[in-house]
């Protein structure tokens, strides 16, 4: 549904008779639809073997350029193009300005992808045709006004709004459908290649394992499926950003949802999303806010009786403050039934966590960690695990927080790339995305991913898999 034939194979002599800028003007209309097109980067060097001086005319008309949309797309073009030819400093450096401006930017970011690519043609990483991805097949992410096959932070395309309809013709939605159709065919057009970990890290299994996983699956892959019969059997639920805490990384300020949203919220909850979860394995409460400072999400759980939802297991992420034993004593419904609890630390120690995690007192932390620790042990919480959103300010801290985990009884530690939520300026997010490699600290940064603890297996590297060499892991199994 998004191939764009115009690209395929354009002959040595129909590129002469559009001429090289016809031609650019083409390739930036394809692009202009902000998704990635690894069909465009595929023609780049039959494209320069016409006009072997393309850069040249492109960095021309980039200067002439006042559009800043059109001047991004010129961007990516000619730093693709460069990288086809070799020159690879001038395209990183360019296309990595624009990555620190639109992290969320599948076009941006799959930019970025092609050159690690083009760059490392023989690592497997970075060819996705013949991969597969189950997530856009089997969850959903509800947000306020939107709904993602995926984390929102890595696949940006909305499938629809469950204000406005029920959930089944979301997620069978036209755009899901796209969505779904870019995984048959591996161009992942509509996700953030760099944010999502399955892809940074290859990981994503064979179409050949992926059908091997089941009947249901392998006529998926086989029939390449887009419209399914079944719901989805994971939902996040991330629409109420009610939180106790302001953390700079998701928000300026503290938010709680007034009266009237709340009531727009159990509306929702009670047309859309409890009819929603009576399908599903597994609810995600909450990717926005924090679920225990939340009413709407509060009500809800104790409402998810394991009577009404006998199949249905909780996944929960908190920032552990409101997480008490008083707290968990009044809601039953989670007792045995939680199969993960992801804890947001981001630091291992008080002063940084408590500059991070804005309204957060660290004695308490503390407690309230080990606290679920204990309920690990006893059973009636499956797995803890810390989230460590790695940034500038505490990159050092990351063999610290594999201490920690083992401190108050976590399991497992997932680390990851911090992400502009819009929360900062661009320049203020460049001084956080330590990850970079223009930030001034990324050497230090790369240093500190070879700490021996960041082998340890309780410890997820996501996105950040890639930082970690080959050698630091020898180095720590010996």
């Amino acid at each position: 549904m998004n191939a764009h034939p115009e690209t395929a194979r354009i002959s040595a002599d129909q590129q002469l008779a559009v001429g090289a800028d016809d031609l650019v003007s083409l390739l930036m209309s394809i692009l202009s639809d902000g998704l990635d097109h690894p069909e465009v980067w595929d023609e780049i060097p039959n494209f320069l073997e016409v006009f072997h001086d393309l850069p040249d005319q492109m960095a021309n008309r980039l200067a002439l350029e006042s559009d800043m949309t059109a001047q991004a797309l010129l961007i990516l073009l000619r730093s693709v193009a460069l990288a086809c030819r070799g020159d690879f400093e001038p395209a990183f450096a360019a296309v990595e300005q624009l990555a620190v401006k639109n992290s969320q930017s599948a076009l941006v970011q799959g930019a970025l992808f092609r050159l690690k690519k083009l760059r490392a043609p023989d690592n497997p990483a970075y060819e996705l045709k013949g991969r597969f991805c189950s997530v856009p097949f089997r969850q959903l992410d509800v947000l306020e006004n939107s709904s993602h096959l995926c984390c929102a932070s890595w696949l940006k395309e909305s499938a629809g709004n469950l204000k406005q309809g029920d959930w089944l013709s979301v997620w069978n939605s036209p755009t899901a459908r796209r969505i779904r159709e870019s995984i048959h065919d591996g161009s992942f057009r509509y996700c953030n290649k760099s944010a999502c970990p399955h892809i940074a890290s290859g990981a994503l299994p064979t179409t050949g394992k992926a059908r091997g996983e089941s009947i249901k699956w392998e006529r998926i892959v086989d029939e390449k499926m887009t419209a399914l019969d079944e719901g989805p059997e994971s939902v996040n639920l991330a629409y109420d950003r009610t939180c106790n805490l302001a953390c700079p990384s998701c928000r300026v300020e503290k938010y709680a949802a007034d009266s009237a949203t709340r009531d727009s919220y159990a509306r929702m909850q009670e047309d859309s999303v409890l009819p929603l979860l009576k399908h599903a394995r597994t609810v995600f409460i909450t990717g926005s806010g924090d679920p225990f400072a939340s009413k709407n999400f509060r009500a809800l759980m104790k409402r998810l009786t394991p009577e009404e939802y006998p199949d249905l297991r909780f996944r929960l992420m908190t920032n552990a403050m409101l997480f008490t034993p008083r707290q968990w004593d009044e809601f039953p419904t989670l007792h045995g039934r939680t199969s993960l609890m992801k804890i947001s630390v981001d630091a291992a120690t008080g002063p940084t966590h408590e500059k991070l995690r804005l309204g957060a007192k660290w004695p308490v932390m503390l407690d309230n960690m080990k606290f679920a620790g204990e309920l690990a042990a006893e059973g009636l919480i499956d797995l803890v695990e810390l989230v460590f959103v790695v940034q500038q300010e505490n990159y050092r801290e990351m063999g610290d927080a594999v201490d920690l985990a083992k401190q108050v009884g976590a399991g497992q530690v997932y680390f990851l790339r911090i992400t502009n939520w819009g929360t900062f300026s661009p320049a203020q997010f460049a001084a956080k995305a330590v990850h970079m490699p223009s930030h001034p600290e990324h050497g230090a940064f790369i240093e500190t991913m070879q700490d021996e603890r960041l082998a340890d297996p309780l410890v997820i590297l996501g996105d950040l898999e890639e930082f970690r060499k080959p050698s630091g892991r020898l180095a720590a199994a010996g």
